[in-house]
């Protein structure tokens, strides 16, 4: 019987601090509220168009770039939470995508791209929506340089977006633009 008793208070007492630690983990991690429509990629939803414009070479001081044509389909899931993209080519092959998810505490966004070549998500790039623009960056490195890249969309109108990818070796004094997307709205179906 005196073995029990110390047990038994031994239970009680690690489960009240499992209760506590619980509850206090709930009310410090209690989130914020789900991403508005200016805060969110909503937007984006749906299928598009896309015109890219591509830097042959980056980082190099030439100027040629490559024009093409793709498409886009777009998913917002849970509750705005995440965005879903996928990119196909031309004749509608997929050749790569991006996941981006909401951190409701701190209201920026993790946006992370995967290409078919290797099947395996990029290190994020992080940012946020101010008056319908959204930057998202972080460092990165080409061709054996450090550097810090930036994607930036804008809210053209309902139907036109435009996104662009720059790169900066200068810790962002100055930055290259290297890809260009125009995003045109395909009409749903009737």
């Amino acid at each position: 019987m005196l073995i029990l008793r110390p047990l038994r208070l031994l239970s009680i007492l690690l489960l009240g601090a499992t209760l506590m630690s619980t509850a206090h983990a709930q009310t410090a991690s209690t989130p914020g509220a789900l991403p508005s429509d200016a805060e969110g990629f909503y937007f984006l939803a749906g299928d598009w168009r896309v015109h890219h414009r591509k830097l042959q070479e980056p980082l190099t001081g030439r100027e040629a770039w490559k024009t093409f044509e793709g498409s886009a389909r777009f998913h917002t899931l849970v509750d705005g939470l995440m965005s879903v993209e996928e990119l196909s080519d031309g004749e509608g092959k997929p050749y790569g995508g991006a996941v981006r998810s909401f951190d409701r505490a701190t209201r920026r966004w993790s946006d992370r791209w995967l290409s078919v070549r290797d099947g395996l998500l990029n290190a994020p790039v992080e940012g946020a929506f101010v008056n319908g623009v959204g930057s998202f960056t972080a460092p990165d490195s080409y061709e054996g340089r450090s550097i810090l890249v930036r994607g930036t969309w804008t809210r053209l109108s309902k139907d036109v977006v435009s996104w662009e990818q720059a790169a900066s070796t200068d810790e962002g004094k100055t930055w290259e633009i290297n890809w260009q997307m125009r995003f045109e709205r395909v009409p749903a179906p009737q």
